[in-house]
């Protein structure tokens, strides 16, 4: 059985408003969504954050050596 945990995150709205074109899906409803991934830091993060917020890259932008867009950051507060 997998232990619930809470988790706050913020995000930069500013960066949001950056995210390429092609990696907005635009969904039945309208409404419009993009992929997001999150990182769990080790023990000694310097960043106050136990977690970073980026967009999702592809396998090939991976490969290609794109770089991460961080856009948050986060802090796990609770199980």
């Amino acid at each position: 059985m997998k232990t619930s945990r809470l988790r706050r995150l913020s995000i930069c709205i500013t960066d949001l408003e950056n995210i390429p074109p092609e990696k907005i899906t635009i969904a039945g409803n309208g409404k419009k969504y993009t992929s997001l991934t999150t990182w769990d830091y080790g023990d000694d993060n310097t960043n106050d954050h136990d977690f970073s917020v980026s967009i999702t890259r592809t396998s090939q932008e991976k490969q290609d050596g794109i770089p991460i867009t961080y856009i948050g950051g986060g802090l796990i507060i609770g199980y």
